[in-house]
């Protein structure tokens, strides 16, 4: 009996479909290549033998029963549900705070533009008042378009964007 042969044979052995005669259990015994072989098969055969008894009806019905019972709540959401609102609140209190600091010490609307641009901070008021005449003057309506920008300006901006 050849290699192949024995081989075919193999997992219809390990179903226990078949039998091996003593002219294969020889040739298993001596025959290092069948003898690892088998020993794979036979590993792979065990391996389904648990789930002969495998019981889908009875998974489905727990996992189904799992599925409907109530979420219970974790002590981390309940933590979160409160820190929520007050991290809002916060934030808020911090933001109003602020802006009712910046009116108190008399800075008007163009100390808030400023802020805006934090290379313009470190500016005097001559030097601000300086940048603003060399501005073209505009109508407060009249802001050009992206098609008013000539190719430096275009490539300028991009730079600007990309940082």
């Amino acid at each position: 009996m050849t290699c192949e042969q024995l081989s075919d044979r193999m997992p219809a052995v390990a179903r226990g479909m078949a039998d091996w005669t003593p002219a294969d259990e020889a040739h298993l015994q001596t025959c290092a290549d069948c003898g690892a072989e088998w020993s794979l098969v036979r590993g792979a055969a065990a391996l389904g033998a648990d789930l002969r008894s495998f019981d889908s009806g009875r998974v489905s019905d727990r996992v189904i029963a799992g599925l409907r019972a109530p979420v219970p709540r974790s002590s981390v959401f309940r933590r979160l549900q409160w820190a929520v609102p007050v991290a809002l609140a916060a934030s808020l209190f911090l933001f109003l705070g602020r802006s009712r600091m910046t009116e108190g010490n008399g800075a008007g609307p163009a100390a808030a533009a400023i802020s805006l641009l934090p290379e313009a901070d470190p500016l005097s008021d001559a030097e601000l008042e300086t940048v603003l005449r060399l501005l073209p003057a505009s109508e407060p309506g009249d802001v050009g378009g992206p098609e008013d920008l000539n190719d430096e300006e275009v490539t300028q901006m991009m730079k600007d964007l990309e940082g």
